[in-house]
């Protein structure tokens, strides 16, 4: 037996606030500077989104390098 790292992602939800005339104005503002608005501070995992992000071994190896797999 060996230990292989294997990369995983999952999803967490959360909500944030902005200023806004509407909620599609909202939803606007959002989309154009989502790089820069802070994540929230309080979030709940999604149930079932723990997955691997890639089953491709060649991709998978790149995590193992210097590792015999």
């Amino acid at each position: 037996m060996k230990t292989i790292t294997l990369p995983v992602t999952w999803e967490v939800c959360g909500f944030v606030k902005v200023e806004a005339h509407n909620i599609e104005a909202a939803i606007e503002y959002f989309h154009e500077n989502s790089g820069s608005i802070p994540l929230p501070k309080e979030f709940e995992y999604v149930e079932g989104s723990f997955a691997l992000t890639d089953t491709d071994p060649e991709f998978i190896v790149l995590y193992n390098e210097g590792e015999e797999v």
